[in-house]
Order: C-alpha cells, then sequence, then structure tokens
C-alpha cells in the first residue's frame, strides 16, 4: 500500500520531470524573442548607429520619431492605409472563393486546389512576378504593354503614382494571402447544419442570397472577427510586398513602419529601435483584442 508521503513524492517527481521538458523550449524562447525585445527596448533609450558605444538620451529617440521626423508617422498612415485595404479584400475574396467551392461539382478538388496554391508561394517570389508583369519601367510588363496597344496609359505606380503603387501592393498581397481566408470560411460552412437551411424555407427563406444572408453569414460572424483580427495583424507586419515591388517608392508612399524600421536601423540604431517598440506595443494591442475575441468566439460556440 502507498502511503501519502509515497504519493506525494511521486507527484512532485511527474511534475518535475514534466517541468523539465519545458525547460528546452523555455530557454530558446528568452534567448530568441524576450532577449531581443528587451534589448530593443533598451536601445530606444540610446543614441547608437552601431558604431562607438550607446548613450543614453532618455526620450530623445521617441521625440525624433514622433515631432522631429516626419517619415514615421507617414510610415505609420501607409501601415493603416494597408491594412484598411488589404484586410477586407483578403476577407471578401476569401469568403467568395469559399462560397465558390462549397457545394459539389465535378471539378470541386481541382478549383480548391488553384484556389489555394498562392498560399504556398513566397511572398518574395510572388513580388517578383508581378513586378514583371505590372512593370512601367524600362522593361514594361505585360499588362501596361497590352493597355498601351489599345491606347490606354497604364498608371506609372513604380515612379510616379503612390495610390496605384499601394493598390498594386494590396493587389498581389491579396492574390497571395486570400486562401488562408477561404479554408477558415470553407470549414466555418460546411460546419452548418442542413437541418437550418430546410428549417429557414418554411419562414420564407427561397433563393440562395436569402440563405447566405440570413442563416450562413450570421453563423461566420466568429470566423469573420478572427480573420479581421489575424490579417490585421499580418498586414501590420508586411513588409516582402514593399520590399521587393515598390522599394518603399514612390517618394514614400509604401513605406511601411517595419520597412522604416528596415531603412533607418543601420545609420539610426536608437531611432529605429524606438519605433520598433512603438510597433510591439501596437502588435500587443491588437493580440490582445484577438484573445478577447477568441473568448467570446468560444462562448459563442
Amino acid at each position: 500500500m502507498v502511503s501519502p508521503r509515497q504519493r506525494t513524492g511521486k507527484l512532485a517527481l511527474r511534475q518535475l520531470q514534466a517541468f523539465s521538458f519545458t525547460v528546452p523550449a523555455v530557454v530558446l524562447l528568452a534567448i530568441f524573442l524576450v532577449y531581443p525585445i528587451c534589448y530593443v527596448v533598451y536601445l530606444s533609450f540610446q543614441r547608437w548607429n552601431l558604431l562607438g558605444t550607446p548613450t543614453y538620451i532618455g526620450l530623445g529617440n521617441y521625440h525624433t520619431i514622433f515631432f522631429v521626423d516626419p517619415s514615421f508617422l507617414q510610415s505609420v498612415g501607409v501601415t493603416v492605409l494597408f491594412v484598411v485595404l488589404a484586410v477586407p479584400t483578403q476577407i471578401a475574396l476569401g469568403l467568395l472563393m469559399a462560397i465558390l467551392i462549397e457545394e459539389e461539382f465535378r471539378g470541386r478538388t481541382f478549383f480548391r486546389t488553384v484556389f489555394f496554391i498562392p498560399m504556398v508561394i513566397s511572398f518574395v517570389a510572388a513580388g517578383i512576378t508581378f513586378e514583371w508583369m505590372f512593370s512601367t519601367g524600362a522593361n514594361i510588363g505585360i499588362f501596361p504593354q497590352m493597355f498601351a496597344n489599345i491606347g490606354i496609359k497604364f498608371p506609372d505606380w513604380q515612379h510616379t503614382n503612390g495610390l496605384w503603387a499601394m493598390i498594386m501592393v494590396v493587389i498581389m498581397n491579396t492574390w497571395r494571402s486570400a486562401g488562408f481566408s477561404m479554408i477558415l470560411y470553407l470549414a466555418g460552412l460546411q460546419s452548418i447544419s442542413p437541418e437550418l437551411y430546410e428549417a429557414s424555407q418554411i419562414d420564407g427563406v427561397r433563393n440562395a442570397w436569402q440563405k447566405f444572408w440570413y442563416i450562413s453569414w450570421p453563423l461566420l460572424a466568429p470566423t469573420t472577427a478572427l480573420l479581421i483580427i489575424t490579417n490585421t495583424i499580418g498586414s501590420f507586419q508586411a513588409f516582402e510586398p514593399f520590399f521587393v515591388m515598390t522599394g518603399g517608392g514612390p517618394a514614400g508612399a509604401t513605406t511601411s513602419i517595419i520597412y522604416y524600421i528596415y531603412n533607418t536601423f543601420t545609420s539610426r540604431t536608437g531611432v529605429a529601435s524606438a519605433a520598433a517598440t512603438i510597433f510591439l506595443i501596437i502588435v500587443l494591442i491588437i493580440t490582445a483584442v484577438q484573445l478577447i475575441v477568441t473568448r467570446r468566439q468560444e462562448s459563442y460556440s
């Protein structure tokens, strides 16, 4: 017979063994995540350019990015504009694709694969491809050439038209990322019981649009909320589309916060660290909202 003391000892040993399995992950997390974050926050209070010794200047770098250097606030505006344009288009296209392939039809698997393939392509490869197809430079792309052949001038998004530069980046980003929204919406649509659609016919719901608007769309609300949060975080962190397609131009029209940090880090490390700290706070706020939405989603389910 096992005594209470022996039982307690075995329980403590099991807990110690379980904790030991988490030690490698905790150590790696501390080395590659916690320490870099703390070091960046530390550098945000220093004047440094990667050479010499950092000099403490208090809130000087924060004063610079908010009141001296207009490029930072411009990059914030660019990032917000990108999020406002990219998130709804990703969600709308993903929902449309999910609706199209939800029903059983011949070739459904083929179209599902075609719609999802862009997700496995890197942003760099997708950006280079789009830049080549829509180039308005010396080596004119396929689509600008087609427009020129019918007498229409394609917007010079690479050199002068900042709005169109943003639109082109959004188009590429949407094409590359909409598959994620499609998969989640497809799972949501398939989880809706057919009995709900049958019961709705008694209440006068007849056509496909009414079924979607009164049955499917309300039940997809948790999925939509989750996609808004995750796509917003992803759009805030976007770097490759701007780096590959526009290089932040023209005239800073596509310089996002991440791209601003990238451009500033080597010459003004402290300023870049302050910008990165502000960006971290923004992401943490969005993540907190995501946790709240997720909990409400679980309650809704």
